[in-house]
C-alpha cells in the first residue's frame, strides 16, 4: 500500500538517463514544468489519486533508487516512517 508521495517537476525526473514515460502518446503534452508525484514505492504518476492510467514510470531498478535518493533527495519524512512500514 502506498502511503507517501512527493511532488516534483517532470524535468527533475527526466534527468534520469534511462527515463522514458510509459504513456508515450500523452508525453508530448507534458512539459518539463508538469508536476508529477513520486510514491514511496518509487513509481511516478501524474496525479496522486490512485489510478493505473496515471503511471509515468514504474521501472524500479537499483539505479532508479539511487537517483531518487541522491539526486532527488527523496525520503519519507521521519515522522511518517513508522506509518509506512
Amino acid at each position: 500500500m502506498k502511503n507517501y508521495c512527493k511532488a516534483y517537476y517532470l524535468k527533475d525526473m527526466r534527468q534520469f538517463s534511462a527515463w522514458k514515460e510509459i504513456s508515450a502518446a500523452e508525453s508530448a503534452a507534458l512539459s518539463d514544468e508538469t508536476i508529477v508525484y513520486l510514491w514511496d514505492d518509487l513509481t511516478v504518476v501524474r496525479s496522486p489519486a490512485a489510478s493505473e492510467q496515471n503511471v509515468l514510470w514504474e521501472d524500479v531498478t537499483e539505479e532508479w533508487q539511487n537517483f531518487c535518493q541522491t539526486i532527488l533527495s527523496f525520503e519519507i519524512p521521519e515522522d511518517l516512517r513508522s506509518i509506512s512500514q
